[in-house]
């Protein structure tokens, strides 16, 4: 299987670029003064493979260029990268040839290696990378990728900074270019100037990069709960939040939202009896108003979803979607049918051979978000009488009792890599394998879709008849900013600052 495009042909339709056009007319010069002003944590690293905040790394996004971006379609666009071709388990990237770093040297694939092996052993980026084995120059400008296992969009996952060889080692502050971080080749630069630190327009930067300010402010924090306040004081103008630790914030100004891969489903343990069979379990989805659910639960920061893909993916368009809305009566009727006709006086619907529906979900109750969706959940099943005792732990013991399979579902949470690899649930080793049988027939389905011998739309049908666990939402992020910017943010999957460079300032 060959995806992509590789050596000379034309790749315009197949890899957009987002580092822009030739510019056709004299640019703008910008305005020198900084325009607005972001937050950093002093107390963490800006280095894009040190720091551990979520703040940080964003602004890192700006510092450093990827191989590709990843738009709202979770589709790759081309950045440093010219071209790639993937075939079975090799994927080739061609980096184009006049991509320079911000000290003028060139961007070769020894770079690019070299990023790649810090990217493994980050903390945050090695999740997008489980799939990759290793990295190899190959002449001409060209990496090698060797992957794992074959997955037609491990393209995506390619959004690791690029740094210059050897420059987190030596990094000299005194260099104008250089705040004691790595050389990179992004948008901005950092400049330090009687201990401020300021972002600066980077020139060297292939077809040339003209925002309207040319200077960004960096506020310094210590901590990221004072940012509401400081957003307050107008002391930072824009700021974003994916409610990571399961807490809504309310902010002044302009908000907006953002796509990310947080995927929020429910675990299924299949070897609880009434569960080993796939109509209680599509009973169950049918039950859940997954809509309700994500609005509600997410403070309206979530996107339903009935499979384990996001939504916006684009390979979903065409595709029949699993029902995805509560309906009561197919639900009834499909517990019918799985011989659970009789409801007790209590009010808990059995079988006199198989027993009664009466299930444990097991929900981590320092996430606020997660329980109210388990209260939601115990609400919607009861409508067919179908009883759920929720054993609402601490992470820990939540933690604790997943691993040992003392649940019958639970409210799970994964952090999908932008090629939505199911293999974390499917394979026999998978991290979120918990309660899933490796050989039911959507991890064999799944296989023979990653190598190309089934269609998306072979697998969605597996996959909504077997249901080995109930997708339920896909988590989405908060993008806030001051009034006075009057430009509407626009961001990407992988850039939360994407149209920056049109900001204006009132």
């Amino acid at each position: 299987m060959i995806i992509g495009c590789f050596a000379g042909c034309d790749v315009t339709d197949k890899v957009k670029d987002t580092i822009g056009e030739i510019q056709k007319t004299e640019p703008d010069p910008g305005i020198d003064e900084v325009g607005y002003t972001l937050p950093y944590l002093r107390t963490d690293s800006l280095d894009p493979y040190e720091c551990e905040s979520e703040t940080n790394r964003n602004i890192s996004v700006l510092l450093y260029d990827a191989l590709f971006s990843v738009n709202n379609e979770y589709r790759a666009e081309s950045q440093i990268a010219h071209n790639y071709e993937l075939d079975g388990k090799t994927l080739t990237v061609g980096l184009k040839a006049d991509v320079t770093f911000t000290d003028g040297t060139a961007i070769t694939a020894e770079d690019v290696v070299y990023s790649f092996v810090l990217a493994k052993n980050s903390s945050y980026y090695s999740a997008y990378l489980k799939n990759i084995a290793e990295a190899n120059e190959s002449g001409n400008g060209t990496v090698v990728f060797e992957l794992k296992s074959e997955n037609p969009y491990e393209v995506n996952n390619l959004i690791f900074p690029i740094i210059k060889k050897d420059s987190d080692k030596d990094s000299d502050s005194s260099d104008d270019y250089s705040a004691d971080i790595p050389v990179g080749s992004g948008r901005y630069l950092i400049k330090e100037e009687n201990g401020t630190k300021v972002l600066t327009v980077n020139k060297q930067r292939l077809d040339g990069y003209h925002p309207k300010y040319n200077n960004i402010g960096l506020k310094d924090i210590t901590e990221v709960s004072s940012i509401p306040n400081l957003f307050s004081l107008n002391e930072i103008d824009f700021y974003t939040d994916s409610f990571s630790d399961g807490v809504y914030k309310r902010y002044s100004g302009e908000s907006g939202d953002f796509e990310t891969t947080n995927f929020t489903y429910l675990g299924i343990n299949s070897n609880t009896k009434v569960l080993q069979e796939s109509k209680v379990r599509r009973a169950i989805a049918l039950l859940i108003n997954r809509p309700d659910l994500a609005s509600v639960s997410f403070a309206g920061f979530g996107t339903a979803t009935s499979t384990p893909f996001n939504p916006s993916f684009y390979e979903l368009e065409g595709c029949t979607l699993p029902p995805i809305k509560y309906d009561k009566n197919s639900a009834i009727e499909l517990l019918e049918e799985a011989g659970y006709d009789i409801v007790s006086e209590i009010g808990i619907r059995y079988s006199p051979e198989k027993g009664k529906l009466e299930l444990r979900l097991l929900v981590n109750k320092d996430n606020s978000f997660k329980l109210a969706m388990a209260r939601n959940i115990q609400q919607s099943l009861a409508q067919a009488d179908i009883r759920v005792v929720l054993k609402e732990y601490s992470y820990s013991k939540y933690v604790s009792a997943v691993e040992s399979g003392a649940y019958d579902l639970y409210i799970g949470e994964a952090k999908l890599s932008n090629s939505f690899d199911l293999s974390i649930f499917f394979a026999e080793k998978g991290t979120l394998g918990y309660g899933i049988d490796p050989e039911c027939e959507s991890a064999t389905d799944y296989k023979s879709f990653e190598n190309g011998e089934k269609t998306m739309q072979e697998f969605l049908d597996t996959f909504a008849d077997d249901l080995p666990f109930i997708p339920l939402a896909y988590r989405k992020g908060l993008t806030v900013r001051n009034e006075k910017i009057t430009t509407q943010a626009k961001t990407i999957v992988s850039d939360y600052y994407f149209n920056i460079d049109e900001w204006a300032v009132e």
